[in-house]
């Protein structure tokens, strides 16, 4: 599954899902995920949101850059299907009635591509999909703990 500009394209990839993960941070409100509009936290709130994937996009293009591994295509699809699936599941409970689900599915397949960089270098793709699932729990907490941090969510 290794080409020769694989590492390009990768590294294009996690460029190309930063970017319209801008766009899409930018055009979804607090409604579109069943939240209480509060006007002045909304640029916390976005900042936030683009820290979080900000932070681990960087991750993945460190990476795929320091690794000596080839890239795996096949790692990276593993570990988005198992990330997309586990989201999907956990996301019946977590998530309101209320909610835009265009955009809770579009947020589900962010973090799925985003743990599928995060593994685009692992050679064994079963070890991949174990790691997206991991990787979905971190994300998670570290997109709750950035909310916290940000003053957008208050642990009562």
């Amino acid at each position: 599954m290794e080409r020769i500009n694989s590492k390009r394209d990768a590294g294009l990839g996690i460029l190309l899902t930063w970017c319209v993960y801008i766009v899409f941070a930018l055009f979804t409100g607090w409604k579109d995920y069943g939240l209480i509009a509060k006007p002045e936290g909304y640029l916390r709130w976005t900042l936030a949101r683009l820290s979080t994937v900000s932070i681990w996009l960087l991750l993945a293009g460190l990476l795929l850059w320091y690794r000596e591994h080839p890239v795996n295509w096949r790692s990276f699809i593993y570990s988005s299907v198992a990330t997309g699936i586990i989201a999907f599941i956990l996301s019946g409970s977590l998530v309101s009635k209320s909610v835009n689900h265009a955009v809770i599915a579009g947020t589900i397949l962010f973090y799925a591509v985003v743990s599928g960089f995060l593994c685009v270098t692992i050679r064994n793709s079963k070890i991949a999909v174990f790691l997206g699932l991991l990787l979905f729990a971190a994300q998670f907490v570290l997109n709750a703990f950035a909310h916290i941090l940000f003053g957008v969510f208050r642990f009562h």
